[in-house]
């Protein structure tokens, strides 16, 4: 799916907002369901997407980089999902629908994903460079206790977003995709799924895995936050920290469907 840039390289423009996606990060049980797990997505994605008067549907599957365990490793990420199912929506969902459909998508796709470790959100997309390439990067973020929902989505979208979308150093597109609370609460409670509720999820682009690192190593050099309207010494990811718990993160390093550079 094709969009206008919110953003021109070097500079960060008041990001666009446009589709609403509900994002289900699926784990398998074990390593040898995976690839079953991602055919049965596959399969049963339209159905999902039919019933949820969807405008386009979306499969990526998770990339791992060599044989070790899931999780970033120094830097360099490995997928801690198999796979992320996409249903793209012109509106935001109504919650019986919403509820009702991804009850019956989990379902079908029943025992083969390991529910405690998997996710699931209903989100609008906020477009700050809607440029697609190889590699996705899709990592949820859960705010502190101290903020409400409303206040993380503010301070994310103002502090962080900015700089993300004007100095980070290899990304190609980045966009914000920030959870409807109410609907991915319910969403969640729907699918019996235990691996956290969302607040929102950073999603960028890269063209090869080894952009990756230097963009790791940027995040946490101090002064990396410098460039935007909070500076904070210890640099991107420590800014990040004061809104989002960052203790346990996770994230899909997935193969982009519909790349656009």
């Amino acid at each position: 799916m094709e969009g206008s840039a919110a953003t021109t390289e070097g500079s960060a423009a008041i990001p666009a907002t446009r589709d609403w996606r509900i994002v289900a990060l699926l784990r398998a049980r074990d390593r040898a369901a995976a690839a079953t797990l991602v055919e049965r997505v596959r399969g049963e994605i339209a159905e999902l997407g039919d019933a949820l008067r969807a405008t386009a549907t979306e499969v990526v599957v998770g990339h791992v980089a060599g044989p070790g365990e899931r999780g970033p490793h120094e830097g360099i990420p490995e997928s801690d999902y198999d796979v992320a199912a996409e249903v793209v929506l012109a509106e935001r969902p109504d919650r019986a629908t919403a509820v009702k459909a991804l009850a019956a998508f989990v379902e079908r796709l029943a025992p083969l994903v390991a529910t405690e470790a998997s996710m699931v959100a209903v989100a609008r997309e906020k477009l700050f460079d809607d440029r697609r390439t190889r590699f996705k990067y899709l990592h949820p973020l859960v705010r502190r206790p101290h903020l409400s929902h409303d206040e993380f989505i503010e301070s994310w979208e103002r502090n962080v977003g900015p700089v993300v979308a004007a100095h980070h150093p290899t990304r190609v597109g980045y966009v914000a995709l920030q959870c409807d609370d109410e609907l991915t609460v319910a969403a969640t409670e729907s699918t019996g799924f235990g691996g956290g509720v969302p607040d929102g999820f950073g999603v960028e682009w890269f063209r090869s895995t080894d952009d990756m690192v230097p963009a790791f190593e940027w995040a946490v050099s101090p002064g990396s936050a410098a460039g935007g309207p909070v500076d904070e010494p210890g640099g991107l990811l420590a800014l990040l920290g004061r809104y989002a718990d960052l203790s346990t993160p996770t994230a899909i390093l997935g193969i982009e469907p519909n790349p656009t550079h």
